[in-house]
């Protein structure tokens, strides 16, 4: 486990009118193994688009969901399924590229 990423959590709060605004916020930061699985080159309404698919391997202790997002080498990735692997004492997270 020699890569860094961040945990982060959506959180709501209202602003000075009243609205509720989303903010993301540090849930913790950790080490972990990296694996990019696949990558893919789109073309959606002329723009390309570029789409990966990592596995990110954390120790079994953190406290991840699925509503989470993980930030590693400044991009974020959004996260399509957790799996507790007890003989492992890891947490096995599958994740995909978010593009802004």
């Amino acid at each position: 486990m020699r890569e860094t990423i961040t945990i982060q959590k959506l959180t709501a709060t209202k602003d000075s009118y009243g609205a509720n605004t989303s903010l993301w916020v540090d849930k913790f930061t950790t080490r972990a193994q990296v694996t990019t699985n696949s990558g893919n080159r789109l073309n959606q309404n002329n723009e390309m688009i570029h789409t990966y698919n990592v596995t990110f391997t954390i120790r079994l202790y953190h406290n991840v969901e699925e509503a989470d997002r993980i930030i590693y080498n400044g991009r974020k990735y959004r996260i399509i399924s957790i799996n507790k692997e007890l003989y492992k004492q890891a947490i096995t997270i599958i994740g995909e590229l978010i593009n802004e």
